[in-house]
């Protein structure tokens, strides 16, 4: 399924762990693997400037350029001796990600791997804010890898990673499922279905546990929700299984559930929603993308292939990718 794999690079040594990936990525998927670095036109803060002084300018700005074109073409190296794959680097120019989302959709690319920084706030306007960019204006999955985690570590081979796929009932957390089928049949991972039920009431919120009329009946509407869309999977050959859990904050509930199950990556879909003035993408993608310690799996699917965001069991849910 992912044939141009497309990993952008800054040339730091925080992107290791995410070539790493990228690289295993596309020597499993049998794919190209294109590694993009985006100049930026430096900015001119001199209203006057001397010829003798604008030559030295350009000779230095040809050198430097040619500098990280050969650092890139190393790297492309690199990654061709460690994974035996088919590289091709690219030094383009431009604002940076609207620049790499151009090539993405030039290139036909099917899944951009990138590394993440961490940082929050309006600290995040390099590779940070960068992923929100691309999540938010393409359909091409993204592949945030977290730098202590271990999605796809050096036992790569010799484990089973495991998934964890958050739905709650609407056709947009859904979207995710046809992708996770493509990584999850390639690496021989089991995927974990978890479901979040939220209080609808306020004496629900008051008494949050199971055998209470109410939640019995959500409790069963969930569970049933889970088992079709695990017999879905199961039937693609997948190893499969489901939780529910109770939980007051979506995100929070996921990020514990993962950390409990040692889940090695987190997959989830998002709208795609949010303004640039708040970096983000989604209220929980965002949240989850930002303080998860594992790697993550984030889709934005074109709106014209979700119809809306039915809840088909319960109406308890928060949308995951709201």
């Amino acid at each position: 399924m992912y044939k141009v794999i497309m990993a952008p690079t800054e040339g730091s040594d925080t992107e290791r762990t995410a070539l790493s990936v990228a690289v295993k990525l596309a020597r499993r998927f049998d794919a190209e693997l294109r590694l993009v670095r985006v100049e930026t036109a430096p900015m001119v803060v001199e209203s006057e400037v001397r010829q003798p002084v604008l030559e030295i300018t350009e000779q230095t700005l040809r050198e430097e350029r040619l500098a990280r074109l050969r650092k890139l073409e190393a790297l492309g190296t690199e990654c061709r001796a460690l994974g035996d794959i088919r590289v091709i680097t690219a030094l383009e120019d431009g604002r940076i990600a609207p620049t790499l989302r151009d090539y993405a959709t030039r290139f036909n690319v099917d899944l951009i791997v990138m590394s993440s920084h961490s940082r929050g706030g309006v600290t995040r306007i390099t590779l940070g804010s960068v992923t929100d960019y691309l999540i938010r204006n393409t359909n091409i999955p993204v592949l945030v890898v977290k730098q202590s985690a271990s999605f796809l570590g050096a036992t790569f081979e010799e484990t089973a990673p495991r998934i964890v796929v958050p739905l709650d009932g609407s056709e947009l957390a859904e979207k995710i499922l046809p992708e996770i089928v493509a990584l999850a049949s390639r690496l021989n991972a089991t995927v974990s279905l978890l479901h979040v039920l939220t209080p609808a009431t306020y004496s629900q919120k008051e008494i949050m546990q199971p055998g209470l009329p109410w939640w019995d009946a959500d409790i069963e509407n969930a569970e049933s929700y889970l088992a079709h869309a695990a017999s879905n999977l199961a039937e693609e050959g997948l190893t499969v299984s489901k939780d529910v859990v109770l939980s007051e904050d979506v995100a929070t509930a996921i990020l514990d559930y993962s950390t409990r199950t040692s889940a090695d990556l987190i997959a989830i879909a998002t709208r795609g929603g949010g303004g640039m003035s708040r970096f983000v993408f989604g209220t929980v993608a965002d949240e989850v993308t930002r303080k998860a310690p594992t790697s993550l799996f984030v889709f934005h699917p074109k709106l014209s292939e979700v119809t809306g965001a039915t809840m088909r069991h319960s109406e308890t849910h928060n949308v995951v990718g709201a």
